[in-house]
């Protein structure tokens, strides 16, 4: 027969998983939460005529997820075009370059397929190069509309400096300026350059398995397994970070922001896998030397020094021939290929620096 004592000592541990499960579950609730932050003043008040706002927006028949912020909703739109396919960097950004949101209208546009633009429901025909860039027009126009503005200045990365690219050969009028961050030049040409440094590499670290498999897969052309196997190794030997970060990593940066909570993994992942799947018939043999030649608009050309995912070489060589009003190109000596997020002091002193030197920043 158990004594009162007993019963007691039994009760403790009982009451201490019960706190222990109930706490977790808030924390969980809490965690799941996503919100903007609104600008405030010194004395806590919302900034005048700041914006701080997510939205939903319909591009293309498709819903859309769009971040707008700004200290000033009248300042220049900075509209971001983000790389993957499928990979919303809105996370990092608000990490790394939320700066510029002192001295633009910041738009982090999540791409159908990315992230809160994510539905199990997207039709993976859909997914092309010609339609995404229709988005990026459709968004662009409406942004414009409502916030009384002629052009904006666009900021592309990696895989979305197809889209920008694209839409400033097609739609000069929209755009004061056109930033490529790590442009994409010739697709198969460029994963072959990263596929050969990555193998000497792995040769240089003994790395038995980086060999092996890299050995399988050989020089592109790439099934979409045989690409993710490439940059899996250009990844791990820093040629994307200098500082390699984990899938861990990556995840405590994203969490630590506002606009990010861990229900956004699953859509995140799922949104880069079909995104990635669906695109890359046409992702892989794009070569914007054939397709672009000449864009009427300011151009700027920006590349980590180490970069290994997208070929820096190639991307000087196509700064070269493509003809623009006026064009310019620069290194960040201590990138990969996010200089957007390895210097990001530099990076958004840049960014201020063209938009002053085009005028539409004083």
């Amino acid at each position: 027969m158990k004594t009162s004592s007993t019963k007691t000592r039994l009760r403790k541990p009982l009451l201490w998983l019960a706190v222990i499960v109930v706490g977790f579950v808030a924390l969980a609730a809490w965690t799941s939460r996503t919100s903007t932050p609104p600008f405030l003043d010194e004395t806590g008040a919302i900034v005048p005529n700041s914006i701080a706002e997510e939205r939903t927006m319909t591009l293309g028949g498709v819903e859309q997820h769009v971040l707008l912020r700004g200290q000033n909703k009248d300042a220049p739109l900075l509209v971001f075009v983000h790389g993957g396919p499928g990979a919303s960097a809105t996370a990092f950004l608000r990490t790394y370059n939320a700066d510029l949101e002192n001295e633009f209208l910041v738009v982090y546009w999540d791409q159908r397929g990315a992230l809160n633009s994510f539905d199990s429901d997207l039709d993976p025909a859909d997914m092309t190069i010609e339609r995404m860039t229709a988005d990026l027009g459709e968004l662009i126009d409406s942004l414009l509309a409502e916030f009384n503005q002629d052009q904006v200045i666009l900021l592309a990365h990696s895989w979305g400096t197809i889209l920008g690219l694209e839409h400033a050969a097609k739609r000069p009028e929209t755009v004061a300026a056109y930033i490529a961050v790590s442009q994409t030049t010739d697709q198969m040409a460029s994963d072959a350059a990263g596929y050969e440094w990555a193998l000497d590499q792995a040769r240089a670290a003994g790395d038995s398995t980086a060999i092996e498999q890299l050995g399988e897969i050989g020089l592109p052309p790439y099934t979409i397994e045989e690409f993710i196997t490439q940059r899996r190794f250009v990844n791990q030997f820093g040629g994307t970070l200098i500082e390699h970060k984990s899938d861990l990593d990556l995840l405590r940066i994203s969490m630590a922001t506002a606009e990010y909570a861990w229900p956004d993994t699953a859509p995140l992942v799922r949104g880069i896998s079909f995104s990635g799947a669906a695109l890359w018939d046409e992702q892989k043999t794009y070569d914007a030397q054939s397709r672009i030649q000449r864009i009427d608009v300011p151009v700027y050309f920006v590349y980590g020094r180490h970069d290994k995912t997208i070929s820096p070489e190639l991307g000087a060589q196509y700064f070269d021939q493509l003809e623009a009003p006026t064009k310019e190109f620069t290194w960040f000596e201590n990138s990969a290929h996010a200089p957007l997020f390895e210097e990001p002091k530099k990076f958004n002193d840049y960014i201020v620096d063209i938009a002053q030197s085009i005028g539409i920043l004083k």
